[in-house]
């Protein structure tokens, strides 16, 4: 992956940070070009730096914001941290949003890669601890009021997730509060079915230098979780689940040390999901055409706002009716999710160089931005969205030919059982030798 130069001129970049508030030159934008996740979403945008760069610097303040908001309620100010533990934070993608609020000084930063830790010592300011696949070779003589853990239970196999449970916890202060990530089953692919152990290990993952039995995709339940935690700390400890806190996609467990905590103080707020379904242009490049839906897990949606560069070209605020985000959201709450819009593209404006930017504002009037890139980059999501639910509808076709096949062949093996049984059976042997009398005195005309 070559080295990333300047990224806040990337246009949706810098479209972004304006977004977030974040003034030019307080947020270090550097990105070194050993970092797997950037890399991960290169590959996963088909080569698109713009929007992997997007996705990149979004994932991140999205992630930090919603750990922030745990730490905000546990301590009531974040002044109260004195030391955090950043664990398996990589090439510091969301450290660097965490040092915006915390001191450097005050955070540590953990991960098995020595060279994204010197990265982050360097470029954050933070204290690095090179840590070990295998937690009982991990040493630590600090002891942290809050442990932040994002995206490693998420690839750990049983034993080793139980066995980095108890070290993690054993290094909390006083007080103090682990967070950390998970899948659960709603994320499973839809053909793998979550075993009765509550934990499914499969031997792949992005990362392209770790042993994938040590470092694979683990998906969790809840009972699988709290069992685990047992496991791993005596006495018993308060475990809290967020559904899909992290990006609407990871599950975030909160674990303090006292008994019976209790949790519903904790005024969590997810970020909106927006997902931009198809893209047209016409009357010769000068309309643009746009649907798809938005939903939030808390509270609602007032309304999307679409732009061009810095020019507003529509708000809209009312919305359809998507069974299907309803279905696949598992929340009738998201029925009316449904948007669409035709806006005409000011005079001026280039559609093929211009950023364009889609924004949700929630129940509480805060505005989110979720999309920023070409109109070029949002059609190709679109189409190559179109393509992936034919091969998804493909397969399951495919699928249903192959039970109807299968079904079809033991139909016929059974039938051809019983006509062997019938044939071997005394009856069917005395009317084969009837029905040879028969023709043998010519009382039939069988042949």
């Amino acid at each position: 992956m070559p080295q990333v130069s300047r990224p806040g001129e990337i246009p949706a970049v810098k479209y972004l940070l304006q977004d977030l508030g974040i003034l030019p030159g307080t947020l270090d934008l550097t990105i070194d070009d050993r970092d797997e996740m950037l890399g991960f979403l290169v590959d996963a945008h088909d080569g698109d730096h713009e929007q992997a760069l997007f996705r990149y610097f979004r994932s991140g303040a999205s992630i930090a914001d919603s750990l922030l908001q745990v730490l905000r309620w546990r301590f009531g100010s974040l002044q109260r941290i004195t030391k955090l533990l950043d664990f398996a934070s990589g090439y510091g993608r969301v450290t660097r949003f965490l040092v915006r609020e915390i001191p450097p000084e005050r955070i540590w930063a953990a991960d098995v890669y020595a060279e994204g830790i010197r990265f982050q010592e360097e470029t954050f300011g933070a204290h690095g601890i090179v840590s070990t696949i295998r937690p009982e070779d991990f040493s630590c003589a600090e002891r942290f009021d809050a442990i932040l853990v994002t995206s490693l239970f998420t690839h750990l196999p049983e034993e080793r997730f139980i066995a980095w449970l108890r070290a993690l916890a054993g290094l909390l202060a006083p007080g103090g509060i682990l967070a950390f990530s998970t899948h659960s089953p709603a994320v499973l692919p839809r053909e793998v079915a979550m075993p009765e152990s509550g934990i499914y290990f499969q031997a792949t993952s992005e990362s392209a230098s770790l042993d994938k039995n040590d470092y694979g995709s683990t998906w969790v339940t809840a009972d699988f979780v709290r069992s685990a935690l047992d496991r791993a700390v005596s006495p018993k400890a308060s475990l809290h689940r967020i559904e899909r806190a992290l990006c609407n996609f990871q599950d975030l467990y909160l674990v303090a040390a006292e008994p019976d905590l209790d949790f519903r103080s904790l005024s969590f707020q997810w970020e909106p999901q927006l997902f931009p379904d198809q893209a047209r242009l016409s009357e010769m490049g000068r309309k643009l055409e746009l649907r798809g839906w938005t939903a939030v897990h808390s509270g609602s949606v007032r309304a999307v706002e679409v732009m061009l560069d810095d020019e507003p070209l529509t708000t809209i605020a009312k919305f359809d009716p998507r069974p299907d985000v309803a279905a696949f959201l598992g929340d009738e709450r998201s029925l009316e999710s449904g948007w669409s819009c035709s806006c005409s593209i000011p005079a001026g404006i280039s559609h093929s160089t211009a950023v364009l930017r889609l924004r949700v504002v929630d129940g509480r009037g805060v505005s989110w931005p979720l999309w920023s890139g070409s109109i070029e980059a949002l059609r190709l999501a679109g189409s190559q969205k179109q393509v992936d639910e034919l091969h998804h509808v493909l397969r399951e076709k495919n699928a249903e030919l192959s039970t109807l096949q299968s079904q079809a062949a033991m139909k016929i093996e059974a039938m051809g059982a019983r006509i062997q049984a019938m044939e071997a059976s005394r009856f069917w042997k005395l009317r084969n030798a009837w029905f040879q009398v028969k023709r043998t005195l010519r009382l039939t005309d069988e042949q």
